[in-house]
């Protein structure tokens, strides 16, 4: 089972420490960035499935910066703070913030928060290496290969990229830059989409639907979702 991807945004070294170690040690991979800039470009290279972020950074206030974020990013968020009045905790949640932890904190309460919004907004059985089913297909992330009830289909590169990215984090909000840079790569410049909606396009058709859906959701302005259920392939001794 592939580990979740927690993204931390602290400014002191010693919670950043404090907070990976404890994370890390819980069965989690950690990412780290120590301000606003540092966290929107990890956020695009990394594709978190959880931002921890703390409030206090050097450069940005953190309000504003869960503003910026909400505005093409739907990774859930919980938030590390000192501030423990109620007027600002409703805002926070009027912002999009799935919890918060005040500081100081206990280590196991950080890891039980975590793993509540986790356990709340992904699939549970998870999703990892080897061999994935969402519906009729079959994709095998160790042979890259796909199959459509047992039949193999035919994908270029790009659109076998794009499909292993989809279904690696299902029912999650892909936006267009994000997807250009980690398919396409850096050269390519945000807003230029074209290309990503052609071969989204061309996948599309020959995915086909599930259960007469669309396996790949388009949320307008945005970007992309994986819509159909992905679970582990079952493996059976013969």
């Amino acid at each position: 089972m592939i580990k979740k991807q927690l993204l931390v945004v602290e400014d002191d070294p010693t919670i950043q420490r404090v907070v990976k170690q404890t994370l890390v040690t819980a069965g989690f991979t950690v990412t780290q960035a120590f301000n606003a800039r540092e966290a929107q470009n990890q956020l695009m290279a990394t594709l978190p499935d959880l931002l921890v972020l703390d409030l206090g950074l050097p450069d940005a206030d953190g309000v504003a910066l869960l503003k910026k974020i909400r505005i093409a990013n739907h990774v859930p968020v919980l938030v590390l703070t000192a501030r423990d009045q109620t007027q600002d905790k409703l805002k926070l949640f009027e912002i999009g913030v799935d919890d918060y932890v005040t500081k100081p904190f206990e280590p196991l309460e950080l890891v039980a928060r975590v793993r509540a919004i986790l356990s709340r907004t992904y699939d549970t059985t998870g999703v990892g290496k080897g061999q994935l089913q969402c519906g009729e297909l079959t994709v095998d992330l160790d042979a890259k290969t796909v199959t459509k009830a047992g039949e193999g289909l035919h994908l270029s590169q790009k659109e076998y990229a794009l499909l292993s990215l989809f279904v690696q984090h299902p029912q999650k909000v892909l936006t267009y830059d994000v997807l250009l840079r980690n398919i396409w790569g850096m050269h390519l410049l945000q807003g230029q989409n074209d290309t990503l909606r052609v071969t989204v396009a061309h996948l599309r058709r020959k995915i086909g639907t599930n259960a007469e859906q669309q396996y790949i959701g388009t949320d307008v302005g945005v970007g992309y979702r994986w819509l159909a259920p992905v679970k582990q392939a079952q493996y059976f001794k013969q």
